[in-house]
């Protein structure tokens, strides 16, 4: 029988360090080696991820008073599975903008993916998202966010891929 799965945000020193050693697990292990042909990350995109500058970044996104940055720890019974990083933009138009997500290699093809996303789009829908906006890297993340209901849409971001919208 599945374990509960739980959002957890980020609150203590604890928490930000499992996210870092987990964001960062992550990119070496799946973002770097599985973008499509022609869109692989420069070394340069490479070194930012990674810099102290990215984390001072995001870290001041997270502290900011207005549309915060919100650190998500994905959570099987006491077990840490994952992780989500996004921002409603309740400021504006009420865009939430999912940054990572991620599920970690063991637990994946389990069904947890879509259970935790049904929990963050009800909280985004409870804190104000009227729309949900994302990036995709590579097919098989293509696959599951349109599975979960997001089309691909015109506008275009900063390395000229297609952002990805669910209506909520």
């Amino acid at each position: 029988m599945a374990k509960k799965i739980n959002l957890i945000n980020a609150k203590n020193k604890k928490d930000i360090h499992y996210f870092w050693e987990g964001r960062n697990e992550y990119f070496l292990e799946d973002i770097i080696p599985r973008r499509e042909e022609g869109d692989a990350l420069t070394k340069s995109d490479i070194d930012w991820f990674f810099s102290k500058e990215y984390q001072d970044h995001i870290m001041m996104l997270f502290n900011r008073k207005t549309d915060p940055l919100c650190i998500v720890l994905i959570n099987e019974g006491n077990t840490n599975i994952g992780f989500i990083t996004y921002v409603i933009y309740r400021s504006e138009d009420g865009k939430c903008f999912i940054l990572d997500y991620c599920i970690y290699p063991e637990y994946r093809s389990k069904g947890i993916g879509k259970t935790a996303f049904n929990q963050l789009e009800k909280e985004s829908v409870e804190n104000g998202a009227a729309y949900i906006d994302l990036n995709v890297s590579n097919r098989l993340n293509e696959k599951f966010w349109i599975s979960m209901g997001f089309v691909k849409t015109a506008i275009k971001d900063e390395r000229n891929k297609s952002l990805y919208r669910k209506r909520l």
